[in-house]
């Protein structure tokens, strides 16, 4: 691992929060190296008795986002310190030096603001329970926890959790100061390209002036797409959204519902999430389908698509449905042949 010292005369990152500004903010000055940032004495804690160095806070923080995987411009972004520092403070602390990677725009309709990130991260570690966080910040409370997750914040005791009203958490102050205005930098984040307008941004009667019938089963495409929204655990009308901005399906809250429990698509109901975030919603999807074993099989009597998953069981060559009383006579009917041939 490079000395402090050798980082420090590192060339700038090709991708820096300098060269965000410079896409259409000409003339803004980057901030000046300060050198390893000397962080609040009344946050420093003991980081382990392996180490002979104290840490802060705002260490724990550099430390949670650089193991979630987020890069040096986001690590100065989110915590308001020049790219120059989380690179010194990374090799102070001895943990694996932050990818060199560009920040990126947000695909969400309700996108997180900085300010509403540090909020959160100073009611997660004052241990306010997340359902005052999420009424503070005006999001549910599984969004309020992919958020932490995201942000590689700790897993707290819930022993230790309190409830706070609205203007008690909006009060609460950082534990650490901001040493770089950012605010310009997220507005840069927010324009969008140009040309290129966010799909959620077309209207879909506009983009699908003809209205689209969906199959259930018979679209492979959309089967596809309504179940990686399903597995990720994104709510039915924000599924619905989604559906009619990418195809032009028109759908209600119960046609979603109705079509999760065709499909056979498993969710933990205690894990959903309202916000749509494009990167967020594959990532869950993945972990979902992996974790279930889910394979996309089709009904031999039904000729559509089903998910059977591996982690429950079930039938391997039918659909739930098909079970159903709707086609019982079915099912009786093939039964009683298959007897006849038998004899």
């Amino acid at each position: 691992m490079l000395a402090c010292h050798e980082f420090a005369a590192c060339a700038a990152s090709p991708v820096s929060l300098d060269l965000v500004l410079a896409e259409g903010l000409h003339g803004e000055a980057s901030p000046p190296d300060l050198g390893i940032p000397e962080w609040c004495e009344d946050l420093v804690r003991p980081r382990s008795e392996a180490w002979s160095q104290q840490t802060s806070t705002l260490d724990v923080l550099l430390e949670g986002l650089a193991g979630a995987g987020h890069g040096v411009a986001a690590l100065s972004f989110y915590l308001g310190v020049p790219e120059a520092d989380v690179r010194e403070r990374a090799a102070w602390l001895g943990i694996a030096q932050p990818a060199e990677k560009a920040l990126r725009r947000s695909a969400s309709a309700n996108p997180w603001s900085v300010a509403d990130v540090r909020l959160l991260v100073a009611l997660w570690l004052d241990n306010v329970a997340a359902e005052s966080i999420a009424a503070t910040l005006g999001r549910s409370p599984s969004s309020v926890h992919g958020k932490r997750r995201w942000l590689g914040l700790p897993v707290r005791d819930r022993k230790g959790l309190s409830e706070r009203s609205v203007a008690d958490c909006r009060a609460t102050p950082l534990p650490w100061t901001p040493r770089i205005d950012v605010s310009a930098i997220e507005a840069a984040l927010r324009r969008p390209k140009p040309g290129l307008g966010a799909i959620a941004d077309i209207d879909p009667l506009v983009q699908f002036p003809v209205e689209v019938k969906w199959a259930l089963g018979r679209h492979k495409e959309m089967d596809e797409r309504f179940s990686i929204l399903g597995f990720a655990g994104l709510r039915a009308p924000a599924i619905a959204r989604r559906m009619q901005v990418e195809f032009g399906v028109s759908l209600t809250e119960s046609a979603v519902n109705n079509r999760i429990c065709r499909l056979q698509i498993v969710r933990d109901r205690r894990d959903l999430i309202s916000e749509y975030d494009a990167e967020a919603v594959l990532r869950r999807a993945a972990e979902a389908m992996k974790r279930l074993g889910a394979t996309m099989r089709t009904c031999s009597e039904l000729n559509r698509s089903f998910w059977y998953c591996k982690a429950i069981g079930g039938n391997l060559w039918t659909c739930r449905e098909f079970d159903t009383k709707k086609f019982r006579e079915r099912k009786a009917a093939r039964s009683c042949g298959e007897v006849m041939a038998m004899a």
